[in-house]
């Protein structure tokens, strides 16, 4: 979904030859058709609340649909507070250039000097960490990437956390040697959160708070989620499973925050974007500079899709495209920042089932184009096809078993083959791997990131497999012998 984006936002600004376009307010034609098509999002995607802001021409607008808290009956709105997901990735990014800026570390400086416990591996040998730099986990070409090590990210929300996380990944194995490569890791944002409070002798989240989030003027933008909770706006998270989405309280992984779980709304994340593009001048001028540094992808690496990875932020090679998607198991959200059309919007939404790219949709709204049609994400599709698979899975199971029955009480002889023993083995054989398979699986990951159809489509598959097995097998039985 990240790179569909990124490619689309790309090819829409050649064809336009990076002009600037004039949205001076908007019209009740183009307001009308951006709360269609959220209406439309949630109606189809089953997430109940989203919420987005558009920043154009130094003009902001907001938006909402459905509720933040759809059993209590709380609307979705500009105030509803939202995890961030990866959006959160860039407020780190700003917090570490901000250090480098007061002079208390250098992108440029050793992990050992501020972790000199923390190591990594690289084809099972372990890799010279005097080389590997701060920069390298900004700009993911450290080697930590996604998969597989998400499923070390450990549950909790004690102050120790952060240390913990990145604990349980020392001597990982990396998927390239530290600067070969851009590829994404989430947990690169966990060390340089973690470096962050060794540095500044404070939690990650004080020092985010007294001097990011306060100086910038994002007085809705929370680190800890009872304080969210007091502000009675914060959004219940769903998940949707089998067609249906119901509220779902992920476990807590605040060793991951610096990577994923800031918590805010529309409103402050329109004067972010604001930020970004240079509009809010309201804040300190070193700010000015960070936010520059923080634009600049690293271009010694290869780009992926035509983009470069900053400081939280995928950018194109000019720094013109800033955008940014996000998901956790029960929120989902985008950022595009287009800074020569002047425009920004981002959606925060209380489910990880929509499509993302529906930004692309309200850009083209503001550009006229005002007939537009909400298609289902990848993640709501995945969820269709194993849903229906497991029904139809199900009940062939049920018919070979039937069939298996009524073939085993029948008098007539059916004597086994050595066809039939070698199909049925096979089978035997299918079934015990597909028992395997399910047993092997991390399903306590899978049951927070994925939607609980992935398990029921596995079972149902070896059901299957197992009922062919016992159709075939009762073929030989004979009840009068």
């Amino acid at each position: 979904m990240k790179k569909t984006i990124v490619f689309v936002l790309t090819i829409l600004l050649l064809f336009s030859g990076f002009a600037t376009q004039s949205y001076a307010s908007l019209s009740d034609t183009q307001s009308a058709a951006i709360q269609a098509l959220l209406d439309d999002a949630g109606r189809i995607s089953g997430v109940p609340g989203m919420s987005i802001s558009i920043l154009a021409d130094d003009e902001v607008f907001y938006f909402s649909s459905g509720y933040a808290d759809r059993e209590s009956g709380l609307s979705a709105s500009e105030n509803s507070l939202y995890e961030l997901a990866s959006l959160s990735k860039a407020f780190t990014g700003m917090g570490i250039l901000l250090m480098e800026e007061q002079g208390l570390l250098s992108m440029s400086d050793s992990i050992q000097k501020y972790l000199p416990w923390f190591t990594l591996k690289y084809h099972g040998k372990q890799v010279d960490m005097q080389s590997v730099t701060l920069n390298n986990f900004l700009h993911h070409t450290s080697g930590l990437t996604n998969g597989s090590l998400n499923q070390n990210i450990p549950q909790g929300n004690t102050q120790d956390m952060l240390q913990k996380t990145v604990e349980m990944h020392v001597d990982s194995e990396l998927s390239f040697y530290p600067g070969e490569h851009y590829n994404y890791g989430t947990v690169n944002y966990d060390v340089l959160g973690l470096v962050m409070e060794i540095v500044s002798g404070q939690s990650y989240e004080d020092f985010m708070k007294e001097q990011v989030f306060q100086p910038l003027g994002l007085h809705q933008t929370y680190l800890y989620k009872k304080d969210a909770q007091a502000t009675r706006q914060l959004a219940q998270g769903y998940r949707s499973s089998f067609l249906m989405t119901t509220p779902y309280n992920a476990p807590d992984f605040s060793g991951n925050k610096p990577a994923g779980y800031i918590i805010s709304c529309t409103k402050d994340m329109a004067r972010w974007m604001g930020i970004q593009m240079g509009i809010v001048q309201d804040i300190p001028e070193i700010f000015h500079t960070v936010i520059e540094k923080s634009h600049q992808g690293d271009m010694s690496v290869p780009a992926v899709n035509e983009m470069y990875y900053a400081a939280g932020w995928s950018v194109n090679a000019n720094h013109t495209i800033i955008e940014h998607p996000g998901g956790n198991p029960n929120f989902g959200t985008e950022m595009v920042i287009l800074l020569n059309e002047r425009t920004a919007i981002c959606l925060l939404t209380n489910g990880a089932n929509i499509n993302r790219s529906m930004v692309l949709q309200v850009k083209d709204i503001l550009e006229g184009n005002l007939t537009q049609s909400y298609g289902i994400s990848g993640t709501q599709l995945l969820d269709i096809v194993l849903s229906s698979t497991t029904i139809i899975l199900c009940l062939l199971a049920v018919l070979f078993f039937l069939l298996g029955l009524r073939r085993r009480n029948t008098n007539e002889p059916q004597p086994m083959t050595k066809k039939r023993i070698i199909v049925t083995a096979i089978l035997l054989i299918a079934t015990i791997v597909q028992c395997i398979m399910c047993f092997a699986l991390d399903w306590s990951a899978i049951l927070i990131w994925q939607t609980y159809s992935v398990l029921t489509a596995l079972i149902s598959s070896a059901l299957l497999t197992a009922s062919i097995t016992w159709f075939v097998y009762t073929h030989r039985y004979n009840t009068s012998l």
